[in-house]
């Protein structure tokens, strides 16, 4: 009895353990995550602490996005490298460093500073956690929402969660990040349960040098062809994340009168709550290009519209569409891109990918600190919204000249099969 039962109780074992390690990383992800969008109701108090207006608000941003970008280009494949674990622990260490940094922060500079240690941190987690999970989960469907889940769910956490305790506690700008700090411990704790799950090659640490890498692209004109264009059109969502992320709140409280920072950090967090839910809830099917493009141009003309008729209800009402847009395209990014992975080069594709979607927040995010001071919010939020609505579109049309033969259903192939892939026939 007890050697029929063995391989049953191991197998069960090893079950838990992979269920453990799954819970750690995505642990681990959201964590990270989240302390990317802590500071975005705080803006508005460092404002008047430090004295800076918009367009040194969105410098504080870019900031970020230096660190994220800088870090995919120099270190994505790291983890390819040296191994999932040692970089998921680096990830940690420097969120926790950059949280602290906010919470002793007494000016500008170390603003900066924290801000581009959280983006490195951010650069290193986001290939190598989605790597990481897409080795442990058995299903690409299943990988693919787990780390959007992981993903998005973090940046809505963290600006729901730093709103409500601006609102509440006192020193929120120091406040908030000795809170987090105890999550960041947390996350190191549950650094410990998570597995190796690079492949082993001999000369795995050889084969990555700390240099500036030209972004990777799968082989074979149409996979590059499916490939870009869901990079281009998660660029285009990441037009709305960078607006959300930096200057929303002071369109909140100056266009539209709310003042009450829980309201503010809720209201960009629906954001971030409607890009998942339409992860997790949205049936597979519905996961497509075309319809994450049209969302995307209902949700942006809504919110001018709201910021044009100072409707606070409107504003939402267009968050909530843009939101969807944006867990749309970046589900439907992950997958395509999840699929067109080999073993050695899933963390550098990945990373690829999220140089796409990281990308898309400068030039935008850019464009309306500059045009805000120059020719005033709406006409600023209205170029905006032409940029992002004209970008996706450009990733629509190039998705549709993929050839009919490279698009069946992402999440209906075996997840060891990388051919081309695309959504439904469209």
């Amino acid at each position: 009895m007890i050697k029929a039962g063995y391989p049953a109780d191991l197998t069960a074992r090893r079950h838990t353990h992979r269920v453990l390690a799954v819970g750690a990383v995505a642990f681990a992800y959201t964590v990270v995550m989240a302390g990317g969008t802590l500071t975005i109701p705080l803006y508005v108090l460092w404002a008047t602490q430090f004295g800076f207006g918009p367009l040194i608000t969105v410098v504080v941003f870019i900031a970020y996005v230096v660190g994220v970008v800088g870090t995919l280009l120099v270190a994505g494949s790291l983890s390819d490298a040296i191994g999932r674990r040692p970089v998921l622990a680096l990830s940690l260490a420097l969120t926790a460093l950059s949280a602290l940094g906010f919470a002793l922060a007494d000016g500008l500079t170390v603003l900066l500073i924290s801000r581009v240690l959280s983006g490195v941190a951010t650069g290193l987690i986001t290939a190598t956690a989605t790597s990481a999970i897409g080795e442990l989960v058995r299903g690409r469907r299943a990988a693919a929402v787990l780390s959007t889940a992981a993903n998005i769910g973090g940046l809505s956490l963290g600006v729901v969660t730093a709103g409500v305790l601006a609102q509440w506690v006192t020193a929120p700008t120091h406040t908030v990040f000795w809170c987090y700090l105890a999550a960041c411990a947390v996350a190191g704790v549950s650094w410990l349960v998570i597995p190796e799950t690079a492949e082993e090659t001999a000369d795995r640490t050889a084969r990555w040098q700390p240099r500036i890498r030209r972004p990777v692209l799968p082989d074979g004109a149409s996979r590059v062809r499916s490939f870009v264009a869901s990079g281009v059109l998660v660029a285009a969502s990441s037009g709305v994340n960078g607006f959300f992320s930096s200057l929303a709140p002071a369109f909140l409280r100056d266009d539209l009168g709310v003042s009450n920072f829980a309201v503010i950090g809720v209201g960009v967090g629906t954001l971030f709550i409607s890009a998942l839910l339409a992860q997790t809830v949205t049936p597979a099917a519905l996961l497509r290009r075309d319809i994450g493009t049209a969302l995307l141009a209902v949700g942006m003309i809504v919110i001018e519209a709201a910021l044009w008729t100072h409707s606070a209800p409107l504003f939402i009402v267009g968050t909530v569409f843009a939101g969807a847009a944006v867990g749309t395209l970046l589900r439907h990014g992950l997958s395509v891109t999840d699929a067109l992975c080999d073993p050695g080069n899933r963390a550098e594709l990945n990373a690829t990918y999220f140089l796409f979607l990281y990308s898309g927040l400068v030039v935008p995010v850019l464009l309306l600190g500059f045009a805000d001071q120059a020719v005033g919010t709406r006409a600023s939020s209205t170029m905006l919204a032409a940029l992002v609505i004209s970008t996706a579109l450009v990733g629509l049309a190039l998705g549709r000249r993929t050839e009919s033969t490279s698009t069946p259903d992402t999440f209906s192939r075996p997840s060891t099969h990388l051919t081309p892939v695309e959504e439904n026939h469209e």
